[in-house]
C-alpha cells in the first residue's frame, strides 16, 4: 500500500467550495440561461443529444466551478479536475467534471500560474508510473477555448533527472531555464497541467505539489462571493465553446473513419479520432498497431463529446485491458450490444458520438502514418465470416471477470486515503 496521491486536503477544499458554488441562486440562474443555448442546439432534437443535454451542461458547470475553485495564481494549489465519473470520498458526492472527451485512463491537475511569477512543480513518481506531461499553457479569456501550448515535458525526458527516491523539479517562469524548466510569458494567465495516463488502472499516479517562489506581498484572497461572479461572467463564453467544439474537431468528419494520427502540441503524444454511427446490429472494427508505446488507449464519447461512465462499462480501453493479436496488433470492435470479441469497446446505448485513439511515450522512429490498420462497418450477425481468427474472441465467463475487475481497479482512485484493493 502507498500513499494516494489524489487524496489532499487542497482536492477536499476545492471540491467542496465547487459543490457550494454551483448550488448558489447566481450560477442556478447562469445554468438555465445556457441551457437555453443547448437546447436551441440542432443537436438538441436529436435523441441521443436530448438525453444527454443536462448531464453534459451539468458536466462543464462543474468543470468551470473547479477551474475557478482553485483560480488563484498567488497562492496555486494541485487539484484533479477533468474527471467525468461521480465519485464518493471525502463526505460528500462528487458529480464529475467534463470538457470533452475526457479520457478516464487520465487524472488531469490543474495549478493556475501567473505569468510574471516564479514556481516550483515538485514531483515523485511511483515505482511503476503511468505516462506521465506537464504542460504550459496560456489560457483563453474566460476559459473558453484550447490553450496555447509553451512547452511540455514528458516522463521519459524527467527520468533521467529524478534523485534516487524517484523525485524531480519542474521550474516554470518567464526566464531561460534548464532541461527540467517550462518558460512562460509576462503578463499572461498560465494554466499548468499534469497529466498521469494509466496504462493499467492499478498504476499510481505521481505525488505532484506546488510552490510559488515569489509570493506576492499584501496578498488578499478571493472570498466566494468574488468567485461565484467571475463563474457567472466566464460560463456563456465557456458552455458555446464546450457546447461547439464537436461542430469542428478534426473537422467533424464522416462517420465511421478515422483522422489522424496527429501529433499533439509540445510532442508529448499523438491522437486519432472520428465518430461513429452503427444501425441495427453494426459494428465498427479498429485495429492499431500500439507501435511500441508507452500507453494506448481508445474510448466513446456521446454526441456531445461527454464520456459515459468508465467504471460498469467498457467504453474505454487502455494498454492493460485489451488482448492483443499474435502480430502485436489490437482489434476493437465498437457496438452497442456484446459481440463477443476480447477488446469489445461498449456504445452504452448511443446511436452515434465519438471516438478517440491516443498513443504516448511513442518511441523514437516510430511512424504515425503505420499506426491505424483497418477501420471499416461490420455485420454483427456475420462476425466470424468479417472477421478473421486473429481478432480474438471472449466467453462469457471471460467478459464477466473483466467487468469485474474493470469496477475494482476504476475504485483505487477513490476508495481510500491509501492506493490498495478496494
Amino acid at each position: 500500500m502507498t500513499a494516494n496521491p489524489l487524496w489532499t486536503d487542497d482536492q477536499a477544499a476545492a471540491e467542496k467550495l465547487a459543490l457550494r458554488l454551483i448550488e448558489r441562486p447566481d450560477i442556478r440562474a447562469a445554468r438555465e440561461e445556457a441551457r437555453l443555448m443547448l437546447l436551441a442546439d440542432p443537436l438538441a432534437g436529436a435523441l441521443d443529444g436530448r438525453l444527454g443535454l443536462d448531464r453534459a451542461l451539468d458536466q462543464w458547470v462543474l468543470g468551470l466551478a473547479m477551474r475557478e475553485a482553485n483560480g488563484d495564481p498567488a497562492d496555486p494549489r494541485v487539484v484533479w479536475n477533468i474527471s467525468n465519473a461521480p465519485r464518493r470520498w471525502f463526505g460528500h458526492i462528487y458529480p464529475g467534471a467534463a470538457v470533452a472527451i475526457d479520457n478516464p485512463d487520465n487524472f488531469n491537475r490543474e495549478i493556475p500560474i501567473d505569468g510574471d511569477g516564479r514556481y516550483a512543480v515538485d514531483i515523485r513518481f511511483s515505482a511503476d508510473p503511468p505516462q506521465f506531461s506537464i504542460v504550459a499553457e496560456v489560457e483563453p479569456a474566460h476559459h473558453a477555448g484550447l490553450g496555447r501550448n509553451l512547452g511540455a515535458l514528458t516522463l521519459q525526458q524527467l527520468k533521467p533527472f529524478c534523485d534516487a527516491e524517484s523525485r524531480v523539479t519542474v521550474t516554470v517562469s518567464q526566464q531561460e531555464g534548464g532541461a527540467t524548466h517550462l518558460r512562460t510569458e509576462p503578463g499572461a494567465r498560465i494554466q499548468v497541467y499534469t497529466r498521469d495516463s494509466q496504462r493499467d488502472w492499478r498504476q499510481v499516479p505521481a505525488q505532484v505539489s506546488v510552490r510559488r517562489l515569489d509570493p506576492p506581498s499584501g496578498h488578499r484572497p478571493r472570498d466566494e462571493e468574488e468567485i461565484a461572479r467571475t463563474i457567472v461572467a466566464d460560463l456563456p463564453a465557456w458552455v458555446a465553446f464546450w457546447s461547439g467544439f464537436k461542430n469542428d474537431f478534426l473537422g467533424h468528419p464522416e462517420p465511421n473513419r478515422l483522422i489522424g494520427p496527429n501529433g499533439r502540441d509540445g510532442g508529448w503524444g499523438y491522437l486519432a479520432g472520428g465518430r461513429f454511427a452503427l444501425g441495427e446490429g453494426q459494428g465498427l472494427l479498429v485495429t492499431i498497431d500500439p507501435a511500441g508505446s508507452y500507453y494506448t488507449g481508445i474510448q466513446i464519447a456521446d454526441p456531445w463529446t461527454i464520456s459515459p461512465d468508465p467504471m460498469l462499462r467498457l467504453v474505454s480501453l487502455n494498454s492493460a485491458q485489451v488482448t492483443p493479436g499474435a502480430d502485436g496488433t489490437i482489434s476493437y470492435v465498437l457496438a452497442g450490444v456484446d459481440p463477443g470479441i476480447a477488446n469489445w469497446v461498449d456504445t452504452a446505448g448511443l446511436e452515434q458520438g465519438w471516438m478517440l485513439l491516443r498513443w504516448q511515450g511513442v518511441p523514437d522512429g516510430a511512424d504515425p502514418a503505420c499506426f491505424i490498420r483497418d477501420v471499416r462497418v461490420i455485420d454483427l450477425a456475420a462476425i466470424d465470416r468479417d472477421l478473421d481468427a486473429r481478432v480474438l474472441r471472449v466467453d462469457i465467463a471471460a467478459r464477466g471477470r473483466q467487468l469485474r475487475d474493470r469496477a475494482r481497479q476504476h475504485g483505487l482512485r477513490t476508495h481510500a486515503e491509501t492506493w490498495g484493493d478496494a
